[in-house]
């Protein structure tokens, strides 16, 4: 009895003992180890789709300017800075008058626009942007961009301006080189 009343005395007095001890701290830091990138398994598809359809006045008439963007599997690959591959792009751009005939009506690559940009740099480089800008000395501007397929690089791409006439006459304009330009005007 003498043994059971002591053991029961001694129990608290042993887990107050040890639960009052000074925790050591740790300081390690636990992090999760981030999960390794995937691979890409094959090419990947730039922006694609189609731009909303916007009507104007030009030419005492309205006219519907359509834009459809899409990839295209028979275009070469193009890539991005750290060797993602990419199918490039292939747009067409569709003008139609109120009456709905076709006033234009014709399909771009970034081969279209080679010329306007240098070829080292863009060599793996595609269609990027496609769109219309503004109304300009009775011609209709577009913007264009050839540049890298990554989207979060949106600094790396050549703008270029394609204006359509009244007659249908296409040309293009580098958009650095009218800046190049002015700035040795001034």
């Amino acid at each position: 009895m003498k043994r059971i009343l002591f053991f029961l005395l001694l129990s608290p007095f042993i887990l107050g003992f040890t639960s009052c001890k000074d925790k050591k701290e740790s300081k390690d830091i636990i992090t999760k180890m981030p999960d390794k990138p995937k691979k890409q398994s094959g090419p990947m598809t730039m922006s694609t789709g189609d731009i909303p359809p916007r009507t104007i006045s030009w030419m005492g008439g309205n006219y519907t300017i359509k834009i459809s963007r899409n990839a295209d599997k028979s275009l070469p690959l193009i890539e991005d800075a750290s060797g993602n591959k990419y199918y490039d792009n292939r747009v067409r751009l569709s003008i139609t008058r109120s009456d709905g005939s076709s006033f234009f009506d014709r399909t771009y690559t970034a081969e279209d626009f080679k010329q306007y940009t240098n070829s080292s740099v863009t060599k793996n480089w595609g269609l990027t942007g496609f769109n219309f800008d503004t109304l300009a000395d009775g011609k209709l501007l577009f913007a264009i961009a050839i540049g890298s397929p990554d989207e979060m690089a949106d600094n790396e791409f050549v703008p270029l301006t394609l204006s359509i006439d009244s007659q249908g006459n296409v040309s293009v304009s580098s958009q650095v080189h009218q800046d190049d330009e002015s700035a040795d005007d001034e």
